[in-house]
């Protein structure tokens, strides 16, 4: 287990006291036709663009210690794709590791990134290269808003508040074959829609941060070909036409089992972008609960177990598999041993916590974190005022609890397909998690 707190705040007069909170937003939707990530069965580029793509920094600093959320219109990153971007911030700007935490919206119609979901990625070598330039630029894109962001901070005041939204609906469906997409009411769902607005010391709104626990996956594949930062997109485009002068961030929250509903075109997108957007403003219109200082964060790594790893006659025999992904799986796992690299037996997974006072927490995970975590943070610890969000810092994979290791299905185990691992997991996965979140949260309390 690896684990990097930040330090305790220096003493200082409280009169002196104020948030800084600096901006920066670029735009990264791609210039030319790119695969795009989400949906194994694309078999070509993209087509045209139906909402520009965008990264948004957002860099919180309380006296000296700093700390920077990045929202990213993109279906996901991996750490190898984030480590050049993390080494050169941590090397220019001196942030340690962790203060730096990338949120992958998870829309499925953004473009495919190098080192990231490997084994969907089936498309001729020159759409390869397209991937590969698009990546190289994104990268670079990202260390300077993260920059641009650090160099933008101004005094500021901070308030929170919550709306609903109930287009979020559990997808696992119990039938005798087994646990399958669909639709059911009565599983659990986070509706809720946390809201943090940030205005300057005159009152002037300069960004809104809002979140909600639920895949981008309004648009299905069936033929659409379109760039796309879904519902996700279509909600901040409708709040910043009410606040214009304001940038608006989407947090993906721990909804990885949770589909929006009903699915289907662009038109399904822009349904649940306006509720969405709603929820948000209808928050921002409401009383609202000012968020005082200090910052303190915690941020560590812990080893999830899986429950056995293939041997070399397993491999293969999944070369001959009649799932393409599972030959796909085996070939990168045998050229990884060729490589002299061994099988991983567990996954790392990045979390932390940043606790801006008494006011709000962020309770963060990387990967896909289905909404059985959120519900049980925000019970457990709920006097921390906890805010969850997922696919934070990296995505290695599905991550999901006890109960559903125990029934089954895709996110326990014919996900880990398309990255590249063989599971399940090990059933002490959310005892693993929960013990951690618990000790990030000792770590970052405040007296």
């Amino acid at each position: 287990m690896r684990a990097q707190p930040n330090p305790a705040p220096p003493v200082a007069d409280p009169e002196a006291e104020t948030w800084e909170v600096g901006l920066a937003t670029v735009d990264i939707t791609p210039e030319a036709p790119i695969f795009l990530a989400g949906y194994a069965s694309r078999r070509k580029p993209s087509e045209g663009v139906d909402t520009p793509l965008m990264a948004q920094a957002m860099a919180l600093r309380w006296k000296s210690d700093t700390f920077v959320i990045v929202a990213l219109d993109n279906c996901e990153v991996s750490r190898r794709f984030m480590q050049p971007v993390l080494e050169r911030t941590q090397a220019s700007l001196g942030l340690a590791r962790g203060s730096v935490m990338v949120v992958s919206s998870h829309t499925h119609s953004a473009p495919m990134l190098t080192d990231t979901l490997e084994v969907m990625a089936v498309m001729p070598q020159r759409d390869k290269e397209v991937i590969q330039a698009y990546s190289h630029k994104l990268q670079s894109d990202l260390f300077h808003i993260i920059k641009a962001a650090c160099e933008d901070l101004k005094p500021s005041k901070l308030a929170r508040g919550m709306g609903t939204a109930r287009f979020a609906i559990n997808r696992r469906v119990y039938r005798p074959e087994g646990v399958q997409f669909g639709e059911n009411p009565e599983g659990p769902h986070d509706w809720e829609v946390p809201v943090m607005r940030i205005t300057d010391l005159e009152d002037r709104i300069r960004a809104i941060v809002f979140g909600y626990a639920c895949h981008g996956t309004s648009i299905e594949a069936n033929g659409f070909y379109l760039i796309s930062g879904e519902y996700m997109a279509h909600a901040r485009q409708h709040i910043e036409s009410v606040y214009p002068d304001a940038v608006a961030m989407f947090l993906t929250g721990m909804g990885a089992d949770q589909n929006p509903t009903p699915r289907g075109d662009i038109l399904e997108a822009r349904r649940h972008g306006l509720e969405l957007a709603g929820a948000v403003v209808g928050a921002l219109q409401g009383p609202m609960s000012r968020i005082e200082g200090p910052l303190r964060w915690a941020y560590s790594e812990v080893d999830l177990a899986l429950k056995e790893t293939p041997d070399r006659t397993q491999l293969e025999k999944d070369l001959q598999h009649e799932n393409l992904y599972v030959q796909r799986r085996a070939q990168a796992l045998i050229r990884q041993i060729g490589e002299g690299h061994p099988i991983a037996s567990s996954i790392p997974l990045p979390m932390s916590v940043v606790r801006l006072g008494h006011n709000l927490s962020f309770l963060s995970l990387a990967g896909e974190v289905v909404v059985d975590y959120a519900l049980e943070f925000k019970r457990l610890h709920r006097e921390a005022n906890p805010w969850c969000i997922g696919y934070a810092y990296e995505v290695p994979c599905y991550i999901p609890n006890t109960r559903i290791l125990k029934e089954g299905g895709y996110e326990a185990d014919s996900s880990l397909i398309y990255y590249g691992i063989y599971g399940p997991f090990q059933p002490t996965i959310q005892e693993t998690i929960h013990n951690e979140m618990s000790r990030l949260l000792l770590q970052t309390q405040l007296p």
